[in-house]
């Protein structure tokens, strides 16, 4: 069949087909209660992503093939021969993962079912001839897990997919001039519909929707009409579905590739991120991360309210590489001893992030379970634990039952209360180790930035308070109260931007603050913490306790995140040091001490970084 004859049936026909198979499988598709059909997903926490499909073969010295004639013969070679869709999902299921989101059709338009809307499929285009959702959904069925479908809005091989609505700067296969969008969103309904009625997903995970930002474009995509439509057969869906950060027309927050926020930012999100650089097959065991990163960002993620999505990769023949193969079987041998800390829970009390892990709770009666998921395991047998109100009941670790001593004090110039829990000296997890605390009551704990356990201080940036040069009407006051957290936006004054960071903070009479909570005075540099290369063809000035330093960003060193995509590092720029002498609630004031002429800086936050052996 011709690229322009991709539609197998239309019509009357599609929805002939569309009422006998709702008919068929109305005994099995149910659509659960509003209250139901997230609840799963939130307490699932842990996921495994698949992507998988055709690869384009490079132009070599001797292919003057086009890119389009290049990416048609990888799919018609397509041909995973040792593809079981049950080994899969027992490395998911060993992995301690509750659902898979596997790559139904990528950006490039291939399709991984048989499809009755197009023979652009993994049935009618590849000698390997089978169902290869279909297959999953039944293993999904057979092992209790949830399945989730990726699908790309973005289509680079459909022919009606105007170029310009590409989430790759018009990127096509192959252009039509006479393409119109209206009849690819009408097919994109229709394929959604076949999934639901055919497989039984839980989920949509939607992607490369970034053609349709734009208010004017939103409603191309019909985004209440769809959702209703996966509402009816009790699959959920994320924000890609038009890039809606504001959950307006979707159920879930999908953050950026391979980014976390850096704490509670008050919606459900969900973490999805490579385990090394490439969403795809890499055979490279070097480029994969340490399982001590993977489930430090497991624990973070969930401690902050979130899911994490793990993505693996497998191989031309179907088979998942073995560097993925065995992180997972760890991070599923962690879960089976401490997945009490994780499966179920909620975030922690305390909104901000945590150098040295996570918390998340559980109602246990009229009391309440606290993990204090540790990464970071402390020194000297003492961890302390500032700003939790509550009465401690009992401290255990989570994986032996061991009991743990514990004391609670109220250090009153610093206003907080201090818990410390006498721990073995060494960490009881190579990885992560985890405290259980029962504490009575519902679990309350301090709302502002407190000092860390290593004496930092770390200031989000999405956080501050945001001072313009003037008042605009209806604007929020905080960078996290904009809603807008994967796109950035465009507009006067100090404005969320790329990565979680703050952008438009480059004119004097501009400025962000904090309050926080010091519980051990001493001098600490005060550094700013900023993406890629800022300009140092300004100043800024920071302020706290009486205090003033100021400089441009020189930067002194780049760091590495469990936040941010492992290529891109935070880079910090000290502007001095400063002395606090009293603790208790102090505020940091950083403000643009001369104007920014060249590219404004992107600002993570601010750190107070304690020098060593100054008090």
């Amino acid at each position: 069949m011709k690229q322009n004859d991709t539609m197998k049936i239309t019509g009357s026909a599609l929805l002939a087909w569309v009422v006998i198979a709702l008919l068929v499988n109305n005994s099995a598709v149910h659509a659960e209660p509003t209250v139901d059909r997230m609840q799963w997903f939130r307490d699932a926490k842990f996921g495994m992503f698949i992507h998988f499909g055709a690869s384009e073969r490079g132009r070599g010295q001797n292919d003057d093939r086009t890119r389009t004639q290049r990416y048609e013969a990888a799919v018609r070679a397509f041909n995973p021969v040792d593809f079981d869709a049950r080994q899969w999902l027992r490395i998911a299921k060993e992995g301690g993962a509750k659902y898979i989101v596997f790559t139904t059709k990528h950006h490039d338009g291939f399709c991984k079912w048989d499809s009755a809307l197009t023979d652009w499929d993994v049935m009618d285009q590849t000698p390997f001839k089978r169902d290869i959702v279909g297959e999953l959904s039944e293993a999904c069925q057979a092992t209790g897990i949830r399945l989730g479908c990726y699908y790309s809005i973005a289509d680079w091989h459909h022919p009606e997919y105007e170029a310009k609505y590409s989430n790759r700067n018009g990127f096509h296969y192959s252009p039509n001039p006479d393409a119109d969008i209206t009849k690819y969103i009408e097919y994109m309904h229709g394929q959604v519909e076949e999934l639901c009625v055919k497989y039984q997903p839980s989920l949509f995970w939607f992607d490369g929707s970034r053609g349709f930002r734009a208010p004017d474009r939103k409603p191309l995509l019909r985004r209440p009409e769809l959702l209703d439509l996966m509402h009816s057969h009790g699959a959920i869906c994320n924000s890609r579905l038009g890039d809606d950060d504001g959950l307006r027309c979707v159920d879930y927050l999908s953050m950026g590739d391979n980014q976390a926020p850096p704490g509670n930012i008050g919606v459900h999100f969900e973490t999805a991120g490579t385990m090394n650089e490439s969403w795809h097959f890499s055979a490279r065991e070097e480029d994969y991360q340490a399982v001590e990163e993977l489930l430090e960002r497991l624990v973070t993620v969930v401690g902050k309210g979130g899911n994490y999505l793990l993505n693996v990769g497998p191989d031309a023949k179907g088979v998942i590489p073995e560097f993925a193969v065995t992180r997972l079987k760890t991070i599923g041998h962690w879960l089976e001893e401490n997945g009490e800390a994780i499966y179920g829970t909620k975030a922690g009390p305390y909104p901000h992030g945590l150098n040295w892990g996570s918390i998340t709770q559980r109602k246990a009666g009229e009391d309440t379970t606290l993990y204090l998921n540790v990464v970071d395991w402390p020194a000297g047998g003492r961890f302390r634990l500032y700003g939790l109100d509550n009465k401690i009941l009992n401290a255990s670790l989570l994986a032996s039952g061991e009991s743990l001593a514990h004391s609670s004090a109220i250090d009153e110039t610093a206003g907080v209360k201090v818990h410390t829990i006498t721990v073995p000296a060494a960490a009881p997890d190579f990885y992560v180790s985890v405290i259980a605390l029962t504490v009575k009551g519902a679990a309350s704990m301090e709302q502002a930035h407190l000092q860390q356990s290593d004496a930092s201080v770390d200031l989000d940036g999405y956080t501050a308070i945001i001072h313009g040069k003037k008042v605009l009407p209806n604007k929020p006051r905080r960078a996290v109260d904009f809603k807008m957290f994967t796109v950035p936006l465009g507009g006067e004054g100090i404005i969320p931007a790329r990565m979680l960071s703050v952008g438009g903070f480059n004119e004097v009479g501009q400025a962000l603050s904090w309050d926080f909570r010091l519980v051990e005075p001493g001098t600490y540099e005060v550094a700013v913490a900023s993406i890629g290369n800022p300009s140092r063809a300004g100043r800024m000035r920071a302020t706290v306790a009486g205090q003033s330093v100021a400089n441009s960003l020189h930067v002194r060193e780049r760091t590495k995140t469990i936040e941010l995509p492992s290529r891109i590092q935070e880079s910090l720029s000290v502007l001095g040091t400063v002395t606090i002498a009293a603790p208790g609630m102090q505020t940091l004031t950083l403000e643009v001490a001369s104007d920014f002429a060249g590219s404004a800086p992107r600002i993570r936050g601010v750190k107070l970084l304690p020098v060593a052996g100054e008090k």
